[in-house]
């Protein structure tokens, strides 16, 4: 099947799942306040991004968002080679390791919000907690699962741990370090908008925290879709460039 059949058949569906949501709210089987209509939640789209209101709040988001995932991205990245590629490093910091990845860290939101109050720092210190684990964990096994046959032949011809590390294990961890990556990129997103519903006054995190206590499901269908739509052009940026960066960076045979 083509690329473009499958995206026409996506975009049927979408439409015909639009349309039956609108007409089921117009026969009265939904309830329109506690389920508005598409052509509701459209109005309030535009409403939304005439006001500047919809912008302003995306514009945030996405602020926060691009500096957890980078941040995540760089560091865990960094961190999680030298984990790898040090077995020293690898005791000292397994414990950290698992206890990140094992505890709900968003059980430290208070702590955060004591720390760095409410606002920007507190959404992105968040969103970049839940999502340097992934990054970092993905990478060190990357590193560790270089062939090890690989690494005795490019010793022996006399390879530099530089050379060994850019030549031989990093081509090989890269599928797994985006992997790791693509994972960030959602738990990034989440841990930004949940920060800004609970310690922000700007961003769609609050406007659908606002939206919400006020009871106007159709404004607040608005914020939703659009960190839906960021979410969205992020991972599929981040597979396009991984499709590149693995045909770049392909492993040596």
């Amino acid at each position: 099947m083509t690329r473009e059949r499958t995206i026409l058949l996506g975009a049927v569906g979408i439409l015909a799942a639009l349309l039956l949501w609108q007409t089921l709210v117009a026969l009265g089987w939904l309830n329109p306040v506690v389920v508005p209509s598409p052509s509701t939640v459209l109005s309030a789209a535009v409403q939304e991004i005439s006001d500047g209101t919809l912008g302003a709040a995306f514009y945030t988001t996405l602020v926060q968002f691009v500096l957890a995932f980078a941040g995540a991205a760089v560091l865990g990245t960094i961190a999680g080679f030298f984990i790898g590629w040090y077995r020293t490093v690898e005791y000292v910091a397994d414990p950290y390791i698992w206890f990140f990845y094992s505890t709900p860290l968003i059980a430290f939101y208070p702590v955060l919000v004591i720390w760095f109050g409410l606002g920007f720092k507190t959404a992105v210190i968040l969103g970049f907690l839940l999502s340097v684990v992934p990054v970092l964990i993905n990478t060190a096994t990357g590193v560790k699962s270089a062939p090890p046959t690989l690494v005795r032949a490019a010793r022996s011809f006399g390879a530099t741990r530089t050379q060994l590390a850019t030549k031989v294990v990093l081509p090989h961890a890269m599928p797994l370090i985006l992997t790791g990556w693509r994972i960030a990129v959602e738990r990034a997103l989440i841990g930004v908008v949940v920060g800004e519903m609970f310690s922000s006054n700007a961003g769609l995190g609050f406007r659908i925290s606002y939206y919400g206590s006020q009871l106007l499901t159709a404004e607040l269908f608005v914020p939703i879709l659009a960190a839906t739509l960021l979410g969205l052009i992020a991972t599929q940026v981040l597979r396009a460039w991984e499709n590149r960066a693995l045909q770049r960076v392909a492993p040596p045979s």
